[in-house]
């Protein structure tokens, strides 16, 4: 397979998980947050308020407010994410849109704290996906975005910044109680975002002390097709050289090591832990 075809794919890849991604976040928005007047932050918040004051449907209003943030996508970001994001944030307002006026039958609970719980969950899951994928759902996720690419700032700490802005005004427009319960959404909806964004990127630091270091060194680079590097070392006990194994695998690799190792070699020493980000040869930011 040529590096063409991987491009392809990769693309192909990203488009159908930030489909996935938005549909999550439009259900959010059209069947939990909207009719409890809850809002995340964000456009959808802006929309929220700005809807509640006209009657202009909030799927219309978020398309007129994201066409003009969708140039800095463009100017100040690159034609990859610009594109991207143009996908997304227009494929989320048409999505409210049409869910609004032909799919909807009433909200999935009444409950204001559940529907800040589950909201924020399922809001959560869907922009973690989308913005692990190289994209933004515009508004206050690109301003965020922003703000992480040219302060270096932490990106989803800077998005939740700018929807507190976001919440408090529409703090006036509902009341202090829908306001706390829209604040709780945003400090929901971030941390769910930073665990999906961990859970994709995330990786096995993993290191082997063992006797059968050839055939460990021969699978690793082999079998599961990984970099390895021997690091020098000595026993403080024994005062004898040794060289330790040393990897980053994927879960699902990690597993398939862990598993020969118990075959091969059952007095192999080994220590794991999880690292957040990888990049380098083999790896990418949304690999």
């Amino acid at each position: 397979m040529g590096a063409n075809d991987r491009s392809i794919k990769g693309i192909i890849k990203d488009y159908i998980l930030i489909t996935i991604g938005i549909l999550m976040t439009a259900a959010s928005i059209v069947y939990v947050f909207n009719p409890n007047r809850l809002a995340a932050g964000g456009v959808q918040g802006i929309a929220l308020a700005l809807g509640s004051l006209t009657g202009i449907p909030t799927g219309i209003l978020m398309i007129a407010i994201n066409a003009i943030l969708l140039l800095a996508a463009f100017l100040l970001m690159g034609k990859s994410f610009g594109e991207k994001t143009l996908y997304s944030s227009l494929g989320l307002s048409f999505t409210v849109y049409f869910l609004e006026t032909r799919l909807y039958h009433g909200p999935l609970t009444d409950d204001l704290l559940l529907g800040s719980i589950f909201g924020s969950a399922l809001m959560g899951v869907g922009v973690g996906i989308i913005l692990n994928r190289g994209a933004s759902i515009g508004g206050t996720s690109l301003i965020g975005t922003l703000i992480n690419r040219y302060l270096h700032f932490e990106q989803v700490g800077s998005i939740v910044a700018v929807d507190c802005l976001v919440t408090l005004f529409s703090l006036f427009t509902f009341g202090v109680e829908i306001g706390l319960y829209q604040l709780l959404s945003v400090y929901l909806c971030g941390a769910v975002i930073n665990k999906v964004i961990d859970g994709f990127s995330s990786r096995k630091e993993v290191m082997v002390i063992a006797t059968e270091k050839k055939s460990i060194m021969d699978f690793i680079m082999k079998d599961l097709n990984r970099g390895a590097t021997l690091i020098k070392g000595r026993g403080a006990y024994t005062g004898l050289d040794n060289e330790i194994i040393y990897s980053i695998l994927t879960r699902r690799e990690f597993i398939r090591l862990k598993l020969f190792i118990e075959q091969n070699d059952k007095d192999a020493f080994l220590s794991v832990n999880t690292v957040t980000e990888v990049s380098g040869e083999g790896f990418s930011r949304r690999g």
